[in-house]
């Protein structure tokens, strides 16, 4: 079995982060006041606020609850991350960690055909005719689907009847 670092993978970006410049202002636990824990913390969380990785960084922490036992992780303490996971179990059982995992490269996989074969100006036009067309016709009329109705029922026996009327008089 593959352990939970391998399935979803530690989030880089070419952009320079905090968390890379200054590792020191996440680290929290390292403050005995507690004001200024609090506001250290404040501040970590503006910090990854506009972090272009927080929401691979959160995956990566949760899934990694042995290598984030301390500090701040996309803007969650410890205990934060600890109700997460359990939402998290809750939500897709124990194995949440590879349910995750295949969202993500499905969504990976979806993106990249996306970037690969775009769809023409003239394919859209005629999906959105198709669809069009589709929702604006009305459907086909059929009668033997209709429920039979008694006014339904004695036009046919009248029609019957006439029918065997006038073949009974042309054999004759």
């Amino acid at each position: 079995m593959r352990s939970s670092s391998t399935r979803i993978p530690f989030p880089t970006t070419d952009t320079p982060t905090r968390c890379a410049d200054d590792p020191a202002l996440f680290a929290i636990e390292d403050i005995p006041d507690e004001k200024e824990r609090v506001k250290a913390l404040a501040q970590a969380k503006r910090a990854c606020a506009g972090c272009p990785i927080a929401t691979d960084c959160l995956k990566w922490a949760l899934a990694n609850k042995t290598l984030t036992q301390t500090g701040v992780w996309a803007a969650t303490t410890v205990q934060q991350r600890g109700v997460l996971r359990k939402k998290l179990i809750r939500r897709h059982g124990p194995g949440w960690v590879a349910v995750i995992a295949d969202a993500d490269r499905l969504r990976q996989e979806r993106e990249q055909a996306a970037r690969v074969q775009p769809v023409s100006v003239r394919e859209k036009a005629m999906a959105r005719l198709e669809e069009e067309r589709l929702t604006a016709s009305p459907a086909p009329y059929e009668p033997w689907r209709e429920p039979m109705t008694p006014a339904r029922q004695a036009q046919n026996r009248r029609l019957l009847l006439a029918g065997l009327t006038t073949n009974a008089k042309a054999a004759a």
